[in-house]
């Protein structure tokens, strides 16, 4: 397609793949980013937010990434829906739909790619979601290794005396580092869940009316439609990194799945009963290793100082990021169908 967004084509279709994961967000960082006089669903101080993550093949504009940072969970009868509060993607067409006609805070990004720490040693390749590799099936790993792909297994062979290690995470395999478009300041780093099976979960139909606007380019609130068709299945979080505006950022490590709210065990999903009171009680954020240097401390005794974070490049993004994550869906072979937004008249 990428003919760009014509009224005649309404509506406008997305194909490819995303992943939507839930946060519990505080209501107060909610209220930064929803209108005044939108009702806020919250309870015991916190809201519904997330994080919603795409990778589109097909669109009016095209093939292109897209990030929604969702600030918190409004009413306005007789819908709710998710509020956005950033958006960032990486085509100038798709931004400027965005802002224009849909009334969404769209700004330019880059989507860069690097190796997470969670990957596996030896320069083993990793398998996820981003790039949308999987480890190749039981039969086409004992082909290979009848071939002859024992002999470049690392710590195998005659004279090969490497040791390596086997342990892997399996929750994450990536590392996406989203970028300002035109200044190239890092604004947040996530590890991204591990690719899923190769068997497709089952095939859904959902329609989800959504809410838009109120911003400086497009005043009134707005609403328009979207019906979406996907293969569905759980997924592992969407984890924040320290960023590169903040210093130490290589002692980072994110949250491991048992101290998050999704809990994946033994290929099993472990999802505790009233998660929204639990999480309430206490939110961790992104846990902070301590290098063994400032441990023990400089030889003579002195204690060396921690080094004092700077602020990251936006804030209220991270706060939205590092909210407890409680559920991640991946929705395989997506079909998005988008209606024109038109404005919400008060009384009806």
């Amino acid at each position: 397609m990428g003919g760009g967004y014509r009224d005649s084509d309404v509506p406008w279709r997305f194909t490819g793949r995303a992943l939507y994961q839930l946060n519990l967000v505080k209501s107060a960082e909610a209220r930064k980013h929803v209108p005044s006089d939108l009702k806020l669903v919250e309870l015991f101080g916190y809201t519904l937010g997330g994080v919603y993550l795409a990778r589109y093949t097909d669109s009016p504009a095209g093939g292109f990434d897209e990030m929604v940072a969702l600030g918190g969970l409004v009413w306005n009868p007789p819908f709710s829906c998710a509020w956005a509060a950033r958006v960032f993607v990486n085509d100038p067409g798709a931004r400027a739909h965005g802002v224009k006609t849909c009334g969404l805070p769209s700004r330019l990004a880059r989507f860069d790619r690097g190796d997470g720490a969670d990957e596996v040693d030896g320069g083993d390749e990793t398998h996820g979601w981003w790039r949308n590799t999987r480890p190749p099936s039981v039969f086409k790993a004992a082909e290979t290794f009848v071939k002859g792909g024992w002999r470049r297994r690392p710590g195998k062979g005659k004279g090969n005396k490497t040791k390596t290690k086997t342990k892997t995470n399996k929750t994450t395999s990536e590392t996406v580092t989203l970028r300002d478009g035109v200044s190239g300041v890092g604004l947040c780093s996530l590890a991204i869940p591990a690719s899923g099976p190769g068997l497709l979960g089952p095939r859904i139909i959902l329609k989800l009316p959504s809410f838009s606007g109120r911003t400086e380019s497009v005043p009134d609130l707005l609403k328009y439609s979207l019906d979406l068709r996907a293969n569905v299945r759980l997924s592992g979080p969407i984890v924040p990194r320290r960023g590169e505006s903040e210093s130490d950022a290589e002692t980072a490590r994110p949250l491991t799945p048992s101290e998050s709210l999704w809990a994946p065990k033994q290929d099993k999903v472990r999802f505790p009963p009233a998660v929204a009171a639990a999480a309430a009680m206490s939110l961790p954020q992104t846990i902070w290793e301590t290098k063994p240097e400032e441990a023990a401390g400089e030889k003579g005794g002195k204690q060396k100082e921690p080094k004092q974070a700077s602020k990251p490049a936006d804030p209220e993004l991270v706060a939205i990021l590092r909210g407890r994550p409680l559920l991640c869906i991946a929705f395989d072979k997506l079909e998005m169908d988008v209606g024109a937004p038109v404005k919400v008249v008060k009384g009806k």
